[in-house]
């Protein structure tokens, strides 16, 4: 008997250093899904949903959940901070029942623990001038831990007291050197009671979810995979060092959920019509005057889980990946950009680099070797636009806006099938 593989999965990934927007397609794609899945990262990510006009900034539970009828699932590949974790499930409960019947947080997820936010902080002063740019939410640390095959999974919190302990013991036994060293200490009592804290508050919320995505793929039920971070970020793929601690392309953001490529539908890539970067590492398309500054205060660039200003430069066709199989671009600020461009009187777009004396089309993987940033060329387009408001199709767009997206598709060779043209969900065309 040959097994009948359905595909009804849509994963939604950012594309270039995260804050694209995937909040926004991720919102539309979820109102007919059974199944929405957080696969990687921690409460470093941040996006933000609308509930009948309210605005609920998110970090770890599937913005999704806020339907009826729809199940967030918080997997494996996922870091949690139990803490921040109930305090989003508080925020939620204001708006729509959170119970175990709609969210589920897998019992193979790590915990993130106390040592691990201060070793967050530790490690980066450690670095000096070469620091990241961490959240300091101890993202890195914990992950570390489940490379090394010590850390406290979900699980845990339901082992009897002796068991935890030992293993609170084993794992806080790798770390006591290097905290002793900067006058930090804790006890397994202390750990002991943090992780009690932690099943009281969660407990209802923990079981093994394979059953659930087992029976939604078999069915050919939707399922919705909402990305954290963004492909440049990936700790294998990105801009090492400067990237985020788990793998957040399209195949890593499908891998932590556990779920093979075969149930793969549509991979949604999420950009902005400009580009925008927090922490350190390579920008080639960077703007640090005036241009940059009208960039973030007409598309309000600061982060949602850390306020910090961001990096903004000119739209970068060069860093879009290439051979991840993107079969849809979300294209976010569409309406940001046409105003820039009124202002500026003119948009560019990064075509290609002069790197090392050589002509590329592909993003250099040896900056931080070589020490140089690429140059980009661009295509200029004059002037700019602004959306009508009664505006809800490609066709009513101004002429200038479609032919900056008809650039975009020709160029990346990926259809841009969902347009947005203002701050709220709503504000999207899909074509």
């Amino acid at each position: 008997m040959v097994k009948n593989f359905k595909p009804c999965i849509t994963e939604i990934v950012g594309s270039y250093w995260g804050d694209e927007g995937k909040g926004r397609v991720a919102s539309f794609e979820a109102r007919n899904a059974r199944l929405v899945l957080r696969t990687t990262g921690g409460n470093n990510a941040g996006h933000t949903v609308y509930y009948q006009g309210n605005k609920i900034p998110l970090h770890l539970v599937p913005g999704g959940i806020i339907y009826e009828g729809v199940m967030a699932i918080i997997c494996n590949g996922v870091v949690i901070d139990p803490k921040v974790l109930f305090e989003e499930i508080q925020l939620l409960s204001q708006y729509v029942p959170i119970t175990p019947e709609n969210l589920i947080v897998s019992d193979c997820a790590h915990l993130i623990m106390p040592y691990h936010i201060v070793l967050d902080s530790i490690q980066e002063d450690k670095r000096g001038f070469r620091k990241i740019g961490t959240t300091h939410r101890g993202i890195g640390p914990c992950y570390e831990d489940q490379a090394r095959r010590i850390g406290i999974r979900m699980q845990d919190l339901l082992r009897n007291e002796e068991s935890l302990r030992e293993k609170l013991a084993l794992n806080l036994s790798f770390h006591e050197e290097l905290l002793w060293a900067n006058g930090i200490s804790y006890t397994i009592e202390d750990l002991y009671q943090f992780c009690m804290k932690a099943k009281e508050t969660l407990q209802a919320f923990i079981r093994n979810p394979e059953d659930i995505i087992l029976n939604a793929l078999e069915a050919g039920d939707k399922i919705v995979i909402e990305g954290a971070q963004a492909d440049h970020l990936d700790v294998l793929w990105g801009d090492t060092p400067n990237t985020t601690s788990s793998q957040c392309n399209p195949s890593g953001t499908l891998s932590g959920s556990g779920i093979g490529p075969v149930y793969v539908d549509k991979v949604i890539a999420t950009m902005k019509a400009y580009c925008s970067r927090v922490g350190n590492g390579p920008f080639p398309t960077e703007l640090v005057g005036k241009e940059g500054d009208i960039i973030r205060n007409l598309g309000h660039e600061y982060g949602t889980t850390t306020g910090r200003p961001r990096r903004c430069g000119w739209l970068d066709l060069v860093a879009f990946p290439k051979t991840r199989g993107y079969t849809d671009i979300c294209l976010n600020h569409l309406d940001t950009i046409g105003l820039i461009g009124q202002q500026l009187g003119y948009i560019k777009v990064a075509t290609h680099y002069d790197y090392q004396g050589m002509n590329t089309t592909i993003f250099p993987t040896d900056m931080e070797i070589t020490g140089c940033i690429p140059t980009p060329h661009y295509e200029v387009f004059e002037g700019g636009w602004e959306i009508p408001t009664n505006c809800h199709t490609f066709a009513e767009l101004p002429e200038r806006a479609k032919k900056f997206i008809t650039f975009i598709e020709e160029f990346t060779k990926v259809p841009v099938s969902y347009i947005g043209i203002g701050p709220n969900n709503e504000d999207t065309i899909i074509r």
